[in-house]
């Protein structure tokens, strides 16, 4: 424990905020309290080394569990509106990614107190920081999850301390009369994008800069983001780690003239800290800037201080830093890759000399550059896979290429910016940038139609992820010559994966099911047979929107082979159900889907409501039906109505997707 200290600290810290989140639903913090000021008590008192480890240790999974509790979200319940249309007076705290339809902002609503996310339809009108609003809209809680296995983005605006949404109509008043840091910021940015399109920068060479050194991509297209996150070199175009360390080095060689004065090494390293962390700030501290100039400057402190610089000290530090300040950073995918990248990047580096040691020049920086992005890959394979379901084998490719071609396009952007700033203009420049900017992202399009080079729809569990971390982690021993336990270690870790994967199919080949999806305006039905799906829909489906939102996450998890897709109205027959044109039948239930009433048969076991057709009536036995579902296609308020009703003439509730998400029937 003394010679990874931190490292000890980081993972017993880790391991509290795990047990929190997961194991822990709510308690009282004292009996945590109680019990850490108790392990300090025992690690002072007993003189067992082992003992009082074990009790340091403790100390900090149960400091990890009080600050994650303290911050955990805790309102996860779906709930009907919370206030009607309404004028809500607003604070803005920062600006959120904004989409197709609406500007987003972070707002502190003033009328109840609440942190909101409030979606302002596109408008020209700038909203900054610090500004006070008046608006009229209403306001939502945050539901969750509609269909199986998408992304739970109600959790992750709750870890950003966001209660509710609040959709604006119309902005009654606006005010932007201070000068708060962040509106100067987001201002100098908005006139350093004009007058770099003023001066002729191209639309992709502007959002280059502004990507890598402002911060914000707003100009960036989304054909140019997709061919960058199918080639796996997304990490170029979003302002990351690699970035700021390259700004550093820049920064660094121009302040090599200090080196001459005495102290001067020491001088250079603090002024080009202070200006890291000035370009820190600009950029409005995003979390992969931050990280990568805390990581900086943790390690530089060593050199300062004249103390053995290491980078595993560096990394578990600056994680533990980070994770007390705000313990929720553990489940953003931002920090898992980037400590993930570096981490291995710095493991696997040693053993590529085992294998091959290039003797010439051009090798040897081929050789240097291929182990650190093969290593990055490898180490951010188990997360990649995990949250975004692909890996691509593009990235050698296009890392060869780009990240020394990156180093030019930031030297490019910081001429370009001081160019501006000095009121300059030089023609040339500007050709000849634009001309590299179009030359790197005409390659990355051209890679990018390699698509055969990019495994999709990768599902792997989030056991698997880390059985392929310990054996990432294991690879260095093995290869340095520590054979015997690691190579155990290893195929073990090869047989839990073939394991979990082979229970995993079993049970999906071994289980049927009907699948109500929830969509807004429309119907989805899945009928999944072991492998194989089969999807009804009406004829209003939209293939782009309903596949990647609400059919893929399903393909995913769900290990579909065969798709096939029909209208309701559709008539097939299969090996497990019978679908006629107002029903579906199976050996242990019946589903009705139909929307004439007259065709409604007697022995129906659950009946779906589409498109608020379905008035109940006398002759219409309900008091036979399992469950009523009414999904997106109907009237909010005609599923209210429809709800009193049947209330009062059946047992059969009402299952409504709109609030309460999709509906799964087993056979």
């Amino acid at each position: 424990m003394k010679n990874q200290l931190f490292s000890f600290l980081v993972i017993c810290v880790i391991i509290g905020i795990l047990i929190s989140e997961y194991l822990i639903d709510a308690t009282n913090l004292r009996i945590y309290f109680l019990l850490l000021l108790f392990c300090l008590f025992i690690s002072q008192l007993i003189k067992n080394v082992n003992i009082a480890n074990i009790a340091f240790g403790l100390q900090f999974i149960c400091l990890g569990i009080i600050l994650h509790q303290n911050q955990k979200p805790t309102e996860y319940k779906e709930l009907k509106e919370i206030h009607p249309s309404k004028i809500h007076t607003l604070l803005v705290l920062e600006n959120e990614k904004s989409s197709k339809k609406y500007l987003r902002y972070k707002v502190q609503n003033l009328t109840f107190d609440k942190i909101s996310l409030l979606h302002i339809p596109l408008q020209k009108n700038f909203i900054y920081p610090k500004d006070t609003l008046i608006v009229y809209g209403s306001s939502y809680p945050l539901g969750n999850a509609k269909n199986p296995y998408q992304f739970n983005y109600s959790l992750y605006l709750q870890r950003k301390k966001i209660t509710h949404q609040l959709y604006a109509d119309s902005v009654l008043y606006h005010t932007s009369k201070h000068q708060h840091w962040a509106k100067i910021v987001i201002q100098s940015k908005e006139n350093i994008r004009n007058q770099l399109e003023n001066s002729g920068y191209h639309l992709e060479a502007r959002s280059i800069i502004s990507s890598m050194l402002l911060g914000d991509r707003t100009e960036l297209s989304d054909e140019l983001n997709e061919s960058y996150i199918a080639t796996g070199v997304i990490h170029i175009l979003s302002i990351s780690g690699l970035h700021v360390v390259m700004i550093f080095m820049i920064i660094r060689f121009l302040l090599q003239p200090l080196q001459w004065i005495k102290h001067g090494k020491q001088i250079q390293i603090v002024v080009a800290l202070l200006i890291i962390w000035g370009f820190a700030l600009y950029v409005e501290m995003r979390p992969p800037v931050f990280r990568a100039s805390l990581m900086l400057t943790i390690y530089y402190m060593s050199e300062l201080l004249k103390r053995p610089k290491n980078i595993y000290h560096t990394l578990a530090l600056s994680a533990l830093i980070i994770l007390l300040y705000q313990p929720n950073y553990l489940f953003d995918v931002g920090f898992q890759l980037s400590f993930s990248a570096v981490f291995f990047i710095v493991w696997l580096h040693p053993i590529y000399t085992i294998i091959y040691r290039p003797k010439k020049r051009w090798s040897i920086y081929l050789f240097d550059l291929s182990r650190t992005s093969i290593s990055a890959q490898f180490g951010t394979l188990p997360f990649s896979a995990l949250y975004f379901n692909q890996f691509s084998w593009l990235f050698l490719f296009g890392n060869i290429i780009l990240v020394p071609a990156s180093l030019f396009m930031i030297i490019g952007a910081m001429i370009a910016l001081f160019m501006q700033s000095a009121k300059g203009s030089f023609s040339p420049f500007v050709r000849i940038y634009n001309l590299f900017i179009e030359g790197c992202n005409s390659y990355i399009k051209w890679l990018a139609t390699h698509d055969s080079w990019v495994l999709k729809q990768v599902y792997i569990s989030p056991f698997t992820a880390l059985l392929i971390v310990i054996i990432l982690i294991a690879l260095r021993p093995l290869i340095e010559g520590r054979r015997k336990p690691f190579i155990i270690v290893i195929l073990g870790c090869f047989l839990g994966i073939q394991l979990n994967r082979y229970l995993d199919i079993t049970r999906i080949r071994n289980s049927n099911e009907i699948i109500i999806f929830h969509q807004y305006k429309g119907s989805i039905v899945g009928v999944r047979e072991g492998q194989n799906l089969t999807v009804f829909h009406d004829e209003n489906y939209e293939n782009s929107t309903a596949d990647a939102y609400i059919i893929r996450p399903y393909i995913i998890r769900q290990r579909i082979k065969n798709i096939n897709y029909y209208t309701f109205d559709t008539i097939l027959k299969s090996y497990g159900f019978y679908k006629s044109k107002n029903a579906i039948f199976t050996s242990k239930f019946n589903v009705f889907i139909g929307e004439n009433l007259s065709e409604f048969p007697k022995n129906m076991d659950y009946l779906l409501i589409r498109n608020s057709s379905f008035q109940p009536k006398k002759e219409v036995h309900l008091s036979q039906i399992k469950r009523v579902i009414a999904d997106g296609s109907n009237y909010p308020r005609y599923v209210s109505e429809l709800d009193s009703i049947i209330r009062n003439q059946s047992h059969s509730l009402l299952w409504n997707t709109s609030e309460q998400g999709f509906y799964r029937i087993k056979f």
